[in-house]
């Protein structure tokens, strides 16, 4: 069968379309969808990156956050008291607010209910001022624009924002001593406590003092008196004294109660607690990072630490 110039010359232009219909199917199509993809993966990951450089650039700022809460938290820390078996405060005590030569020479003597607890944990909870707003029907009346009542809040703010924050759990220790001391000397060993605390930024409190008389017994004579004149009119012989003898151990310089405590002195148990806290280990932060690393290809071979 003999084709006619016509005929070839459609059948060329058939075989040309086909030939570029299969180019455009076979070979050009697969690689513009490749293209496309790789181009839409192309922004994925550039975008991933600008998010990535984003974060490697805050590494200096994140370091230095980091090592300002570290010293923060080392400074509250520092404003604790060091931490304290039982035997070492006890031997603290008697170091710092006991044994001292004021004591000696006024002879105030350590009692026998002396204890140190082993070290526990105590609740510590914020301190804060709760203001107290009177209100009364006419007041609440009086209110006529909602100025006192916005007033009322403005005052109770600091007080409601401390009230939603948690009590924190410290380490303590606790002691609990008596004392024949004077009252000098008490106080003496109070300002004792506040001066150390503050001049060694320790945390301690005296959580209770207890006297067993409150006027140290300044009118012993009289109290001791008026026990004799009690005495004597009940016909109790045996124990009539003139009124001018002291009672007590039978020595004139020395006045002392049916226990035996001294004119100016009494017994004072003192309930004295101090707090600890952990200090913050130092915590690594990597080496100093340097933004121009990218320009390289030193990054691609470095290995993380």
């Amino acid at each position: 069968m003999k084709f006619g110039y016509r005929d070839r010359i459609i059948l060329l232009i058939v075989c040309v379309v086909v030939i570029f219909a299969v180019g455009i199917f076979v070979f050009i199509k697969p690689k513009w969808e490749t293209l496309n993809n790789d181009q839409d993966r192309l922004k994925s990951v550039q975008s991933t990156w600008d998010t990535q450089r984003q974060n490697y650039n805050q590494i200096t700022t994140r370091q230095n956050v980091i090592k300002e809460k570290y010293a923060a938290s080392k400074d509250i820390a520092d404003n604790f008291t060091n931490e304290m078996t039982a035997v070492e405060m006890d031997e603290f005590l008697r170091k710092e607010f006991l044994n001292t030569e004021k004591f000696k020479t006024d002879e105030v003597e350590v009692r026998e209910a002396f204890s140190v607890a082993d070290e526990s944990t105590s609740v510590l909870a914020y301190y804060y001022y709760t203001p107290n707003i009177v209100t009364y029907p006419l007041y609440e009346s009086a209110d006529l624009d909602g100025s006192l009542a916005k007033a009322a809040q403005e005052k109770r703010k600091d007080a409601d924002f401390l009230s939603l924050r948690s009590s924190q759990a410290v380490g303590s220790g606790h002691s609990t001593f008596t004392l024949r001391i004077n009252r000098e000397d008490t106080m003496a060993l109070l300002d004792a406590v506040k001066d150390y605390a503050e001049k060694h930024s320790d945390a301690m409190l005296i959580k209770s003092v207890r006297l067993t008389d409150s006027d140290f017994n300044e009118k012993l004579e009289e109290e001791n008196k008026k026990g004799n004149n009690v005495q004597a009119n009940q016909g109790d012989a045996g124990t009539d004294q003139p009124d001018n003898q002291p009672a007590g151990n039978g020595n004139k310089d020395t006045v002392t109660n049916e226990k035996g405590i001294k004119k100016g002195f009494t017994d004072v148990t003192i309930d004295y607690e101090v707090y600890y806290i952990q200090e913050p280990t130092e915590p690594y932060v990597g080496d100093p990072y340097d933004a121009n690393i990218w320009n390289g290809n030193e990054w691609r071979t470095k290995k993380a630490q």
